[in-house]
């Protein structure tokens, strides 16, 4: 990576991680963490030029605004900065603009794919210390010499590494594919002062996995309909392992592309008589694949309704909650992502949530991290929850 514009200044990961231990709490002065991250871009292929602009963009953020800036990854920078009501929405503009006027230049394929809530993420540290140490030592922990050698060596997704995946599960069989490549997540129930009551599990093919073992040097990002391409082979393998997977037929969700209710693996799945089958199963859909092929939805939908599968509309961003009409889909539960800043967020939809919830929709609370989380959702009337939190509440409570 190019250095030849000069951060003088710059810290390091392990750097930011003594200053955040070695602050008062709550904290004066410098109060907030800005972690900007381009992990969503396929930077093997950046060239020189943007790495430079990057760099001086960064100088003349430190300039503009008097922040600290620390060298967290390969893809990751922090800033520690003090923020207030009159210049957080100001430093937070500043910064997604000159971000995004770099991708735009840059990786105009990957413009409209960027999660800006992931390009700059804000902590506040008055309320949010622990979550920002935490995030830190796993930067630590992961370093950032092989991360950086490894994005150096990543090639693009190519046709040939989707069929290698179809390889592998031809080779394995569904049943050790399952074992290797397919994971789970639990969804509970979480009520006020109460104990989580486990509901079901997620099953979905795990990206971690296919990384480590099928596509150790291939860069997913920026791989555009090739990797839409793979998620509908996943979809394919997912349900043609699905009886290895949850055996007993216990109530589950697994995520599926619209696309892949027209396929002969789902409609071999599917059987020809029997309709118990999709009794015990949930359909989660993507809010944007279903606003992407939204007449087939209304096909899909109908056809797992009709054989007494549920609906869910998964990947609800806070910012999009009350975007689409989901009583309008019949959407029989509804995920809503947790991510940072979404405490702010999601009390503005407080009227739109308690409509949903009205008219018969479940919501879910997805991705949850944090204690905040389950606050800000009882408080909007939420008691169905997923995420690496509710993980570690059901493994304490076992």
């Amino acid at each position: 990576m190019p250095s030849e514009i000069p951060l003088d200044e710059a810290g390091t990961a392990e750097d930011l991680l003594l200053r955040l231990h070695a602050m008062p709490s709550p904290p004066t002065g410098v109060n907030a963490l800005l972690i900007v991250s381009l992990s969503m871009l396929p930077l093997n292929n950046a060239p020189d030029e943007f790495w430079a602009d990057f760099r001086r963009a960064l100088v003349d953020f430190r300039e503009r605004h008097g922040v600290e800036v620390f060298e967290l990854a390969y893809a990751e920078r922090g800033f520690l900065a003090k923020l207030d009501e009159y210049n957080l929405v100001r430093i937070n503009s500043d910064l997604k603009v000159t971000l995004l006027r770099l991708i735009q230049e840059y990786f105009p394929e990957n413009f409209g794919m960027v999660d800006q809530t992931r390009l700059v993420a804000i902590f506040d540290l008055r309320q949010k210390m622990a979550t920002a140490i935490k995030i830190m030592e796993r930067l630590v922990d992961a370093g950032d010499k092989p991360a950086q050698e490894q994005a150096q060596t990543l090639r693009r997704l190519q046709e040939e590494d989707i069929a290698l995946v179809v390889g592998v599960n031809e080779q394995l069989g569904p049943e050790q594919f399952a074992k290797v490549f397919i994971r789970h997540q639990k969804i509970a129930a979480i009520k006020p002062n109460q104990p989580p009551q486990q509901v079901m599990h997620e099953y979905f093919v795990g990206m971690d996995m296919l990384k480590k073992h099928v596509f150790k040097k291939v860069e997913l990002r920026g791989s555009g309909n090739l990797f839409n391409q793979l998620t509908l082979t996943l979809d394919k393998l997912l349900v043609e392992a699905y009886d290895a997977v949850n055996p007993s037929g216990a109530k589950c969700s697994i995520n599926l592309n619209v696309e892949s209710v027209f396929t002969k693996a789902f409609q071999d799945f599917m059987g020809d008589d029997d309709y118990s089958v999709f009794g015990n199963l949930v359909f989660e859909f993507r809010q944007a694949n279903i606003l992407q092929h939204f007449d087939e939805f209304g096909v899909a939908a109908e056809l797992i309704r009709s054989r007494g599968g549920t609906i869910a509309v998964d990947a609800i961003f806070p910012e999009t909650v009350g975007v689409v009409n989901l009583s309008r889909l019949n959407a029989n539960i509804a995920k809503i992502f947790w991510r940072n800043g979404a405490e702010s967020v999601l009390p503005n939809f407080r009227d739109e949530i308690a409509a949903m919830q009205a008219a018969g929709t479940v919501v879910v609370l997805a991705r949850l991290d944090d204690e905040l989380g389950l606050q800000v959702a009882h408080d909007l009337g939420i008691q169905m929850f997923q995420g690496f939190y509710v993980d570690d509440m059901l493994a304490a409570q076992a």
